[in-house]
């Protein structure tokens, strides 16, 4: 019965020996990217939660409302959220990972080549680096991110998403039409 006991204490041991071992290798190999793009969902989601604070304290939008209310209520939404991040800058959000997605961005247009990432190109609004809390331009065009792009950037919230303006890749909040953070010559240049 000794013998047992002893027996089944030493493989005990030996399995928490296994399972210490591992925990510490998982730990030391973590990967960069991976971590890049947490930290960047990490950002992007904290943003969210603090505009769906924000926007709860204004008075909520109607199915009948006219034009001018929803004018309205995106003008205040947007003057909150631009005093709650008065100190905002670009990077705040894309963080590290803004490499990544120019990565991505490089990698498509090698796979299209010239002409068809030009013609991808030509709905973006010729403007020169956004600004930290902006509006985007009320006439300018909301150039789409291709499909096949999207499929490879990370998921956003609800009410964000990707957009381009100029050669920077932006985070526009569709429901206060702020910039809230871009990437500056995110889209390689064409040769």
């Amino acid at each position: 019965m000794l013998a047992n006991a002893a027996g089944l204490l030493i493989g005990w041991l030996g399995v928490a020996l296994l399972s210490a071992t591992l925990g510490a290798t998982t730990q030391q190999t973590v990967n960069p990217t991976a971590a890049e793009v947490k930290a960047f969902l990490y950002r992007v989601n904290a943003y969210a939660e603090m505009r769906k604070k924000l926007e709860s304290g204004l008075t909520p939008l109607e199915p009948s409302d006219r034009t001018s209310g929803v004018e309205q209520h995106r003008t205040a939404l947007a003057e909150r959220i631009r005093a709650a991040r008065r100190g905002a800058r670009p990077g705040d959000l894309f963080g590290e990972a803004a490499q990544l997605f120019k990565e991505v961005l490089d990698r498509d247009r090698r796979t299209r080549g010239a002409r068809d990432t030009g013609a991808s190109l030509e709905e973006v609004p010729p403007r020169s680096t956004p600004n930290v809390n902006s509006t985007y331009p009320q006439r300018a065009a909301l150039a789409t991110v291709p499909p096949l792009v999207l499929n490879n950037l990370p998921a956003l919230p609800d009410g964000l998403e990707y957009r381009f303006m100029g050669r920077d890749l932006i985070l526009r909040d569709r429901e206060s039409n702020l910039v809230v953070d871009f990437i500056p010559r995110a889209i390689p240049t064409l040769k």
